[in-house]
């Protein structure tokens, strides 16, 4: 998982096609080798400026968030507990003196603490192990800040040891109040939602998932200036929810 997770991104897919064609125009004495390094060339140029651009980002975006919406105040009231997955945090060490979420974390943690305190649920759980090894866990961290907003500690549940969305799942089924004919609310990104659905769904069969989507970043740009102006931000969009298009299919082939 870990060497698909690291191909799966467009930087690496044009760094490839430009290291083909800088092998193929260099080295290749054929003219049809030639030709084909110049294709790989322009593969990979046009691959960075499609992934680049608004519009195929919010297309891309727009195919994963569709499927959620922000839960209503009556379907909080019916869940039994209510799970945070991680995403992201930076561990203290150089100029940082304390732990801090990162930006995809801390939104997940902000609307999952506030959807605790208005429904029904007798537990808050946080899942998220450390970025590397002898850091502080991001569910600590998390359970750190929630209790900060008011979230009385009896009532947490952290999972720290997981290192991605099946992981996060695995573990919370051995943490979690023992239990069956739950309703679990899990809160995520709506990009990652898909993904973590299905993967609550397999390992807890028995219980009801609520998906609780937050975080949603579908929002296409309003001119045509906008739209047709090549950003990092577009390209990092496109990264994301390929990535998640790519995990998804990767858990149906795997679990």
């Amino acid at each position: 998982m870990t060497l698909i997770k690291s191909i799966a991104t467009p930087v690496v897919w044009v760094l490839l096609l430009m290291a083909v064609a800088l092998i193929l125009t260099r080295f290749h004495r054929s003219r049809k080798g030639f030709k084909i390094g110049w294709c790989c060339l322009l593969a990979g140029l046009l691959i960075l400026l499609a992934f680049s651009l608004d519009p195929v980002a919010n297309l891309l975006t727009y195919s994963l968030e569709c499927r959620y919406a922000a839960p209503l105040p009556d379907v909080l009231k019916t869940l039994d507990v209510i799970v945070v997955l991680g995403g992201g945090a930076y561990p203290s060490g150089g100029l940082r003196r304390e732990p801090e979420l990162s930006r995809y974390a801390y939104p997940r943690l902000y609307h999952g603490v506030e959807y605790f305190k208005n429904s029904s649920a007798s537990v808050i759980a946080f899942s998220g192990g450390p970025s590397r090894p002898g850091a502080e866990s991001e569910a600590e961290v998390m359970q750190a800040v929630a209790v900060a907003m008011g979230v009385p500690k009896e009532r947490t549940v952290v999972e720290r040891h997981s290192v991605n969305t099946m992981t996060n799942v695995a573990g919370l089924a051995e943490v979690l109040p023992k239990g069956e004919s739950r309703r679990i609310g899990v809160v995520t990104a709506a990009t990652h939602m898909m993904r973590s659905e299905k993967a609550f769904e397999q390992v807890f069969p028995h219980d009801t998932i609520v998906p609780l989507a937050v975080h949603f970043t579908y929002n296409p740009a309003p001119g045509l200036t906008a739209k047709i102006t090549p950003k990092v931000g577009h390209l990092e969009k496109s990264t994301i929810a390929l990535h998640e298009w790519i995990g998804v299919l990767w858990y149906a082939v795997r679990y």
